[in-house]
């Protein structure tokens, strides 16, 4: 028979982060992929995954691993600056917490 023994708070307290961490991962994905005005079946496409995968994503049912979420960045970071699309004050936000990006002097994420 399992048991589940009580979580430390050290263990609560890093699940928090997890948790808002890949919260955080999620919301930019979904905000880049409004801004760059692509459909969602265009990044799926690109970085081989099912919508129905993109969905559990994105509403928290199934974890991205980590290469298919920097994937899923550089495509939609790269179609924005080719397209001259700026972005928002919150995907700034996002990128700068997650620390997704080395800032370049072509990029136009150099705003405050």
């Amino acid at each position: 028979m399992d048991t589940k023994r009580n979580q430390t708070l050290e263990e609560i307290e890093e699940n928090k982060i997890v948790n808002e961490h890949y919260q955080n991962r999620v919301m930019l994905i979904k905000k880049l992929l409004k801004t760059s005005r692509l459909a969602t079946v265009d990044l799926c496409v690109h970085i081989d995954i099912s919508e129905a995968s993109y969905y559990r994503y994105i509403n928290f049912t199934s974890y991205m691993k980590a290469d298919i979420f920097i994937h899923a960045c550089l495509f939609l970071k790269q179609y924005i600056e080719s397209h001259h699309i700026p972005y928002t004050q919150e995907e700034k936000r996002l990128i700068k917490i997650l620390d997704l990006f080395q800032i370049s002097s072509n990029s136009n994420l150099n705003c405050n």
